[in-house]
């Protein structure tokens, strides 16, 4: 007998990247959409499967489905599991999407997926009416239900984009962006990192497979391809062997990773540039020394960073470096030299983030995540308050632009998207527990009523 799944990911009226963050997504204020790489993966397994079927309904991505819509398409697609990706910053709401769900299909399974849904899997098990929490990354747990075994890296197949509408998936330029996984989880072992808690162990693709899913992406008309990899370099002679394939098989395509940028030499830098490689994430985190080793982060020498960015530029190679406020222990003081070691490392762009505490008390129920924010509330102490974290983040963030692009530049980008953003927010917190009132303030929203 065949069993029909239906994947899902909703849309609250904030655009949230639901594989971010260690999956536990975080909300962007800017309009780009990105794909949930695990979603797509699991649906590919399942549309595999002789003994599957498979419906997915990527909320974002289709045209005004809101949760009063989504719940009546939901009403409309057979199935016997269901499974919703959920996000912490839409818990709440996800939870609720659930109950609804329950009381028109009473019968039917419904499951929770994410790592905020693992984090909270003791609570939500107690208290609501899902019948199930998936406490491991969603491809992996569909390819073990799919196949009795576990899966490394090599048996997952390319994500099969066609799936969806994938030609909504853009960036802020309107370039069609689709994601790939050449490798998965860390071997550092940051303490504050949510990819090592989710992510049990570290694995990579063969180089075969890793051209093989490029090629399938290109086909499919993909102006970037932006790899999920925490590490991306981590071994230097695979990272040449991809390159030395992309370039020998005539590859076209722009693509983005992220890595630890003292992995890198000038050699490696030329060949990823040559083989079409525009920009380069990474994680400095703070301008603090005490902080980094408190949280064993060890993110190299400012003198080999600021060395490194400057070649990277000369190379055309953009780059992206992410600086974490709010620690614990920060001070103003801290959070100011790290807006100087920002300053002096110099990269292209620079994202200032809220610290957001992943050690989350034992039973934590969904009180712990902001609604549709990057932010928790676990009670730990901090030296500074989150108004005055979010003050320095925000001034971090319009003067990094106004020192790298322009003032007017900052204005539209850092302070009008995050006003329309936090405006949004404070209209829906008082909406999360009502779905259908919620889609129509949306929509009255968006029209101007």
């Amino acid at each position: 007998m065949i069993e029909k799944y239906l994947l899902v990911r909703a849309c609250y009226g904030i655009n949230i990247h639901s594989d971010a963050h260690g999956e536990y997504g975080t909300v962007l204020e800017s309009p780009e959409i990105y794909p949930d790489i695990s979603l797509i993966t699991a649906a590919t397994i399942l549309n595999g499967s002789p003994d599957h079927e498979v419906v997915i309904i990527d909320a974002p991505i289709e045209d005004d489905l809101l949760p009063d819509k989504l719940i009546e398409k939901i009403k409309e697609t057979p199935f016997d599991k269901m499974i919703l990706k959920t996000a912490a910053a839409s818990i709440r709401s996800d939870l609720e999407l659930v109950r609804e769900i329950k009381k028109i299909f009473p019968d039917r399974y419904v499951m929770l997926a994410g790592h905020a849904a693992k984090s909270l899997s003791e609570w939500i098990l107690k208290n609501t009416d899902a019948d199930g929490v998936i406490t491991e990354p969603l491809d992996e747990y569909i390819y073990r239900t799919v196949y009795g075994r576990e899966a490394d890296m090599d048996l997952m197949p390319t994500p099969d984009y066609t799936l969806v509408d994938y030609r909504r998936y853009k960036d802020n330029s309107g370039n069609i962006r689709l994601t790939l996984k050449a490798g998965r989880g860390c071997p550092m072992n940051c303490s504050y990192c949510p990819y090592i808690r989710y992510y049990d162990r570290f694995g990579t693709r063969r180089v075969d497979k890793v051209i093989e899913d490029m090629k399938v992406l290109v086909s499919l008309g993909a102006d970037i391809i932006q790899f999920r990899d925490q590490f991306f370099t981590c071994d230097k002679q695979r990272t040449k062997e991809i390159c030395e394939r992309i370039i020998k098989e005539g590859i076209s395509v722009r693509w983005i990773i992220e890595t630890r940028i003292t992995s890198l030499d000038e050699e490696l830098i030329a060949l990823l540039s040559k083989a079409g490689l525009f920009l380069i994430c990474f994680g400095v985190e703070a301008g603090n020394k005490d902080i980094l080793d408190e949280y064993n982060s060890n993110k190299g020498r400012p003198e080999v960073l600021k060395k490194t960015v400057e070649y990277l530029d000369r190379q055309g190679i953009l780059t992206m470096a992410f600086y974490i406020v709010g620690f614990p222990e920060d001070t103003w003081e801290t959070m100011r030299e790290t807006y100087r070691f920002a300053s002096s490392i110099n990269s292209s762009i620079a994202a200032f983030n809220e610290y957001m505490d992943f050690d989350l008390p034992k039973g934590s129920g969904p009180e712990v995540f902001s609604p549709f924010e990057n932010s928790t509330n676990t009670g730990r102490p901090y030296h500074l308050n989150r108004d005055e974290v979010r003050y320095a983040k925000d001034l971090f963030s319009g003067l990094y632009t106004m020192e790298h692009d322009s003032l007017g530049k900052a204005y539209e980008y850092n302070y009008l998207l995050a006003k329309e953003s936090r405006q949004k927010v404070s209209l829906l917190k008082s909406l999360e527990d009502d779905l259908i009132k919620m889609s129509q303030v949306i929509r009255s929203t968006r029209s101007g009523i």
